[in-house]
């Protein structure tokens, strides 16, 4: 274990949220972002982060960028690797179309619960126009374009990285993605992960999504399928191996985000 490590691992803030937005107050002056609350039902906000280039024109573009950590409380890499890459990226957050909502189960986060405070995994009521936050959700993604959209999340099953790719045949970005973030962690090895076919830590879909929601997942719509089918030319599902340690996801979190970014600018 190397010096930074350990210094990280000792002094850690996985699940302190309050630590976490303090740290998005502070850049949204340096990288011109907008601050927007989307629900403050559980006591702790749900927050979203407009680029002043996505608030001046929210139909957004094909290279326009969603980014998603949080989802899932128990999962807290994605958080912390989403708000390193945004530190490390002002120039890049002062210039390109952007929402990013950086913790989106705040209560799941400071609970270490996969569940929001009622009991409920948000990753698949993205179709519930009738609850509050996504209602809220909707009215701050109006009717925009997104180039790429990455929803960051972690598996405790998982030997190592893998993502779920949704996308059009011509415009694949999760391999640039797995290769720049696997100095950190390797890949899955396996073939097959939670019943599926994979292929070097990737499971690509472009198809009838709508059968997989019905067929897999009893009509629950994760975040991913619905903002692929109704904003998103591609989206990608990142999963970072929770039995790893917290420094090594957040590192592959945030390499995983600067390769994959990088290869849409490309």
């Amino acid at each position: 274990m190397t010096e930074d490590e350990q210094r990280y691992l000792t002094t850690h803030q996985a699940h302190d949220f309050e630590a976490l937005r303090n740290r998005w107050s502070a850049l949204v002056q340096p990288c011109s972002l907008v601050e927007h609350t989307l629900s403050d039902e559980s006591g702790y906000p749900v927050l979203a982060y407009q680029s002043r280039a996505f608030a001046e024109s929210p139909a957004g573009n094909d290279e326009a960028i969603y980014l998603c950590a949080g989802v899932h409380g128990d999962e807290p890499a994605g958080v912390w690797g989403l708000l390193e890459w945004a530190e490390a990226n002002p120039g890049l957050l002062q210039n390109k179309a952007c929402l990013i909502l950086p913790c989106f189960n705040p209560w799941g986060l400071i609970n270490n619960r996969r569940s929001d405070a009622d009991g409920r995994d948000l990753n698949r009521l993205f179709h519930r126009a009738d609850l509050p936050l996504i209602s809220a959700w909707r009215k701050v993604v109006g009717d925009a374009r997104f180039g790429l959209a990455l929803h960051l999340h972690e598996d405790y099953d998982a030997r190592g990285l893998y993502l779920y790719e949704l996308t059009d045949p011509e415009w694949q970005l999760g391999e640039a993605g797995l290769r720049g973030a696997e100095s950190a962690i390797p890949r899955d090895p396996r073939d097959e992960i939670e019943g599926l076919p994979f292929q070097r830590g990737i499971l690509r879909r472009s198809g009838d999504l709508s059968r997989v929601v019905e067929d897999e997942l009893d009509g629950g719509y994760p975040e991913a399928i619905y903002v692929f089918q109704h904003h998103a030319r591609a989206a990608l599902t990142f999963e970072t191996p929770s039995e790893y340690s917290l420094w090594d996801r957040v590192r592959a979190q945030r390499q995983f985000l600067d390769a994959v970014v990088g290869a849409m600018a490309r």
